[in-house]
Parts: C-alpha cells; structure tokens; sequence
C-alpha cells in the first residue's frame, strides 16, 4: 500500500503509543499534530486517508483522536 510521508510517520507514532500504552494506540488529532510537526488540518487529513484504507479509527466527535486497527498496526512494521 503507498502511503504518504505524513501518513507514514502517523502510523509509526500510533504504533509507538500501542506498545507504550497497550492497544489500540490512542491519541489525540492536537498531539498527533504536535508530534508530527504539522497543522491539526493536515493531521486531520492524514487520519481521513489512513481511516479511508482501514488503518486507523477515529472518534465520532470532528476527529479529536485516532487510533490504530491491527492492519495498522501490522502495516507499521511493529508486529
């Protein structure tokens, strides 16, 4: 699957809170954005394309947070 820069390194940092923090790798859209270093907009969209292909979940409230599903965890390169 191709991802983008952004959407590469969204994967990595969720996978990196799932092994910190157990599963589902939660976290929210601001600190998303923080860690990556990118406007919450392009956090947003970055979690919009990665939950389109099935590799994250979201919240239902405007996208507050994320979280990875297993393929998104797998396709990260952590298991």
């Amino acid at each position: 699957m191709k991802l983008n820069q952004h959407e590469q390194a969204l994967l990595n940092i969720l996978a990196e809170e799932w092994e910190k923090s157990g599963p589902p790798g939660y976290m929210e859209t601001s600190i998303i954005a923080e860690c990556l270093g990118i406007p919450i907009k392009d956090a947003k969209s970055a979690i919009r394309s990665l939950f389109v292909k099935g590799m994250v979940d979201t919240d239902e409230v405007d996208t507050f947070a994320a979280y990875l599903t297993p393929e998104g965890y797998e396709l990260a390169g952590k298991t």
